[in-house]
């Protein structure tokens, strides 16, 4: 299988350089594979469609048999994959997505509508271009799920500044913003250890969960989920 390259878009931001390239089979099979890079670095791609939907999915179902009317949270538009799979539930009134690049959405919007069934027109989506940090520390908002998929993980940032997301005082204001009984999903393309255990520091017992995909060359790769769940006593 014979793939090549082209890059459908490059732009300037102030945190880096940002490219959409699309990777076609040169015999004309197959579909177009599209992935993103962020300085240089692979940030998300079309064939993360399971994993960016079990992040959904593993925050929203425990939550579906017993709740009616739910917010959920997303953090990171990527590929639209997350929002289609929480959209997917018929007890979600409302999903905020924050993303603070203005090409990735342009580019869901140009590109990947037929990827994530034409998640961002959904009336029940609210689009919030924002710092996802600073939306944390000023929304009065409350969610039901919240979901981050920002960067490839705890320990593989897009942006240095994205440390913050992971660490205590973050995870505690996450937890505010949860309703009582509230699940939190976080992405990681690694299994990331101490981030686990700040987790388990703030909302107690956690789960890493395991997802297997095959890249768009057919191997297979582990990528990790890290899920906890709200009680009624809050960690201070």
């Amino acid at each position: 299988m014979k793939q090549e390259k082209v890059v459908l878009a490059r732009e300037t931001t102030p945190q880096g350089e940002i490219q959409l390239q699309q990777w076609i089979e040169t015999d004309g099979s197959g579909q177009p594979v599209y992935e993103i890079i962020f300085n240089g670095v692979f940030l998300m791609a079309s064939y993360n469609e399971r994993s960016g939907k079990a992040v959904a999915t593993l925050a929203i179902e425990p939550l579906a048999g017993e709740r009616r009317a739910m917010r959920a949270l997303i953090g990171g538009l990527g590929m639209g994959y997350t929002l289609q799979a929480a959209l997917g539930y018929d007890g979600i009134q409302a999903v905020d997505v924050v993303e603070i690049e203005g090409h990735i959405i342009r580019w869901a919007e140009r590109f990947f509508g037929e990827l994530n069934g034409h998640a961002l027109s959904d009336p029940r989506v609210r689009l919030i271009q924002m710092d996802l940090g600073g939306y944390f520390f000023q929304t009065g908002e409350t969610y039901d799920a919240i979901i981050l998929d920002v960067d490839n993980g705890p320990t593989w940032l897009a942006l240095e500044s994205n440390q913050r997301l992971y660490e205590r005082l973050a995870l505690v204001r996450i937890k505010d913003l949860l309703t009582e009984g509230g699940v939190f999903t976080v992405w990681a393309a690694e299994r990331c250890p101490d981030f686990h255990k700040g987790l388990e520091e703030v909302f107690g017992q956690t789960e890493e969960i395991v997802v297997q995909e095959v890249d768009r060359c057919g191997r297979p790769t582990d990528y990790f989920i890290y899920r906890a769940r709200s009680l009624a006593t809050r960690c201070r």
